[in-house]
């Protein structure tokens, strides 16, 4: 074999070795590479710091990039997982940056994950949005809409399971 073949064939070999990460593209709220990232950031958290952000940063951009939305509505299914989505305990395991979060601060963070996900879906205010737009058929947006209403309903869950003396 001569020397630039070998050399080639080197090559070939050692990018074989490289570590492949293939695009992660789909409707769920972790289906994809920004949300997986983020839930990487939340494993080695030991707060709810790293949700509120998500949620936060889809709330004041004034354009949310599709990272950031990507992020938000991982954060927020999250949130709505912790809480239970029908106000029950929950069926998942809580994420550890939730995990030592008080359920007050939780449902405390609800609404603004909600009303993150209406920014989310409006491709006026959200990259996200209008990726999926051309998408067809677009399930994402409506995914994200129920995610919003499972964060509302386990609001009112809570509420009604409250004891009057509390509310």
């Amino acid at each position: 074999m001569n020397v630039s073949r070998r050399a080639c064939v080197a090559v070939l070999a050692w990018m074989l070795t490289l570590p492949v990460r293939a695009g992660a593209w789909g409707e769920g709220a972790f289906d994809n590479d920004a949300a997986q990232d983020f839930l990487a950031e939340c494993a080695r958290s030991t707060d709810a710091t790293v949700v509120a952000q998500a949620i936060d940063m889809a709330l004041t951009a004034s354009f949310v990039d599709a990272d950031d939305g990507a992020a938000a509505v991982a954060a927020a299914e999250l949130i709505a997982s912790a809480l239970g989505s029908n106000g029950a305990a929950p069926k998942t395991r809580v994420a550890p940056c939730l995990s030592a979060t008080p359920p007050e601060q939780l449902r405390a963070l609800a609404p603004r994950a909600a009303q993150a996900m209406v920014r989310v879906t409006e491709p006026a205010s959200s990259e996200l949005a209008q990726q999926w737009a051309e998408e067809k058929p677009n399930r994402w947006t409506a995914s994200v809409q129920r995610l919003a209403a499972r964060l509302r309903n386990s609001l009112l869950c809570a509420k009604q399971r409250a004891p009057a003396d509390s509310r």
